[in-house]
């Protein structure tokens, strides 16, 4: 499984590994936020279900 995510400050678009997500929760918003193993917050966008 892959996520597509947005970086939360310089919204630069990643793909990350299940590996290299730390945690994942919703912010006041709803929007799902991911902590990543690289100490950066990021916003999910989609996941390789979406995509596929």
């Amino acid at each position: 499984m892959t996520y597509h995510v947005l970086h939360s400050i310089t919204r630069e678009l990643r793909i990350l590994t299940p590996a290299e997500v730390l945690d994942m929760d919703t912010d006041a918003a709803g929007r799902i936020v991911v902590h990543a193993a690289d100490g950066e917050f990021y916003y999910l966008l989609a996941d390789e279900s979406l995509i596929a």
